[in-house]
């Protein structure tokens, strides 16, 4: 008898290490980088899960450009041809540009060149952060939500730089992109909770039958 309780013991604690394995892996995927952003340069951007399915969005501008703008996409939906020569993704309402210390880049100005450069990039950083509710989208411009009965939603986002000129402009005269073109991601909770969860948690209670 004291043989079989020693046993039924050590196969109990042996579950639950397995079980507690699972859940880690499940929480926290072994190697998996958090995506903060870009972080370095006169234009920083990131983007972070707030939770009730909303992320919030900050720019942080030490230029005198105000059009650097958030360019976001949901659960890798396609972009749309607007007319303006390039693939376009999500706006906001308003639109989540940067903002920036006066005096701001002018209206009117002459070509700006390496030589006669009327962008600046050594101001004091000003901060401008947006939060979208991706259960409330404005569909009057946007898409609506994909896959609306998922709890978490796949955000990626990347910042575009308009109009042309303003710090130089590609070659074919599309408006320059910051961190060409790369998608940074932030991944948004909470969006549907009584969506069952799918997940090795589900396991924990089968361990101990």
């Amino acid at each position: 008898m004291k043989t079989s309780i020693n046993r039924s013991v050590r196969i109990s604690a042996a579950t639950v290490v397995a079980a507690g394995a699972i859940l880690g892996l499940a929480q926290a995927p072994a190697g998996a980088a958090v995506d903060n952003g870009q972080r370095t340069g006169p234009v920083q951007f990131w983007a972070t899960d707030k939770g009730g399915c909303k992320a919030e969005f900050n720019i942080l501008n030490s230029t005198n450009v105000t059009t650097y703008t958030i360019d976001w996409r949901i659960d890798d939906e396609a972009g749309r041809d607007i007319g303006v020569g390039f693939d376009v993704w999500r706006t906001g309402t308003p639109n989540m540009a940067s903002k920036a210390a006066s005096p701001t880049w002018p209206d009117e100005v002459p070509e700006n060149t390496v030589d006669n450069r009327t962008m600046v990039s050594d101001r004091d950083p000003v901060l401008a952060t947006y939060v979208q509710d991706l259960k409330n989208i404005n569909a009057s411009w946007n898409p609506a939500l994909p896959n609306p009965d998922a709890n978490t939603h796949k955000v990626d986002y990347r910042i575009v730089l308009g109009p042309p000129g303003n710090n130089g402009q590609t070659p074919d005269e599309k408006p320059e992109w910051l961190g060409d073109r790369a998608w940074h991601t932030v991944t948004v909770t909470g969006c549907n909770p009584s969506t069952p969860s799918t997940g090795s948690a589900d396991l924990l209670p089968s361990l101990f039958r």
